[in-house]
């Protein structure tokens, strides 16, 4: 089994997945297994049961994993200080950025329907949504009266702000709450280690997912993943090309050629590893090298960006719910509509900057809508091709929000970045 487990995860999740529409094809009416004379009902059924295993373990991770990120993330700024203008100007930032990205998803899928046109598989009921949040709702959310109530419930838009709270009393606390600090730190990492072994698990949950789906749906069921992919990719592109790239040349003032010109590696990077989290140092030196950002500014926009800044995970939940209402045909209320947004803007910033981090919080958004959690499996085998996208969006993301605090703050090298305008030669590339 060496082979199996060196081998990169996103290839065995999509091998997991090949054999599962191999398997869901034979489990078809008429198909080989029912023409074998194996008992159809009961591999559906033991299938079925593995793929829900796996998206409880998922689904048991996401309210302490979004806690104690999102407290760690406040406490690696280390100073309160470092929260005044600079900090303001990023929030300022980061997230109407958020929302954007969330009402694009939305907007898209509301227009491009891509799970619009087949039946909803078969045996599954959806459940019953949350009440649409009033505005007081909303609000009280914001304010939690009971954080342990907010913790045990999964009320993620109260725990989100209990833990930046949470995050700002232990910075203020100074020396005397180092040991909480310490111990946040190591419960983050923590987390993100167990996410990683239950990860490991993903091949064998898209395997019975897919092969469960595909016995029920047919070939339509890759049609509509087909879809779903389509629908992000358009997304992303028009966020990361147009939406940042209009900010850059009419908000800051800047070409925007050598803005994506001094990025690419790091695109690539994001592209390839489909973590945040990994990219970082590539970021953070293309930030300083060559877009001529400072590299006080580099480290605090780009640090903190790896963590909170997710526009492209807030849009891919939001248009992963509005799929799977579709797919299920669930009638979505505009008040589910904004909680649905507003929920994975806010959300986003607490997801670890990992690959598959977007799948521990998406339960918490489907159960606003309704939308049964087998959506999850559904698309668990081309989660690694939308993840990929998405975190480009992301590092994108970061690196136009350090350019922007660094202008507006005097820490920007006009002239090195202007010096993207054209192609490296090969002396300067050395």
């Amino acid at each position: 089994m060496k082979w199996w487990f060196g081998s990169a995860l996103w290839m065995r999740i999509l091998l997991g997945m090949a054999l599962g529409v191999a398997v869901g094809f034979a489990l078809r009416p008429g198909g080989l297994a029912m023409a074998a004379g194996v008992d159809v009902q009961a591999v559906d059924a033991g299938l079925k049961l593995i793929g829900d295993a796996f998206i409880r373990l998922i689904r048991m991770l996401a309210v302490p994993l979004i806690f104690v990120s999102v407290t760690a993330a406040v406490v690696s700024i280390a100073d309160l200080s470092k929260l005044g203008k600079s900090g303001a100007r990023v929030a300022a930032l980061y997230i109407p950025s958020g929302l954007m990205a969330a009402t694009l998803g939305l907007g898209l899928a509301l227009w491009l329907k891509p799970g619009v046109g087949s039946a909803p598989p078969a045996g599954i009921i959806p459940p019953e949504p949350r009440a649409p949040p009033t505005a007081q709702d909303l609000l009280f959310q914001f304010i939690p009266a009971n954080p342990v109530q907010a913790l045990a419930n999964g009320d993620m838009l109260s725990v989100i702000v209990f833990a930046i709270l949470f995050g700002v009393g232990i910075l203020g606390a100074g020396a005397a709450a180092k040991p909480v600090a310490d111990a946040i730190e190591g419960a983050s990492h923590a987390f993100i280690k167990l996410v990683g072994y239950v990860m490991e698990l993903a091949p064998l949950g898209a395997f019975a997912l897919m092969a469960w789906v595909v016995a029920l749906m047919g070939v339509e069921a890759l049609v509509r993943l087909g879809a779903l992919v389509a629908v992000l990719y358009i997304g992303c592109l028009i966020y990361g090309v147009i939406v940042y790239g209009g900010f850059v040349r009419f908000g800051l003032g800047l070409p925007v050629l050598p803005f994506y010109r001094g990025m690419s590696e790091a695109m690539a990077v994001a592209y390839s590893t489909s973590s945040s989290a990994a990219t970082l140092p590539v970021t953070m030196r293309a930030m300083v090298e060559k877009l001529g950002i400072s590299r006080r500014m580099s480290a605090f926009v780009a640090s903190l960006g790896a963590t909170v800044n997710m526009d492209g995970s807030a849009m891919y939940m939001v248009i992963l719910t509005v799929f799977g209402a579709q797919l299920f045909g669930v009638d979505l209320t505009t008040p589910q509509m904004i909680s649905i947004v507003v929920t994975s803007s806010i959300g986003a910033m607490g997801l670890a900057g990992i690959p598959g981090g977007s799948l521990v919080f998406i339960p918490a958004v489907l159960g606003i809508a309704g939308v049964p959690l087998e959506v999850i499996g559904i698309v668990l085998g081309v989660d690694r091709l939308m993840d990929m996208m998405r975190t480009v969006v992301n590092v994108v993301g970061d690196a136009v929000a350090a350019v922007a605090v660094a202008k507006w703050e005097g820490e920007l090298d006009e002239a090195a970045y202007l010096a993207n305008r054209a192609p490296l030669n090969s002396e300067d590339a050395t």
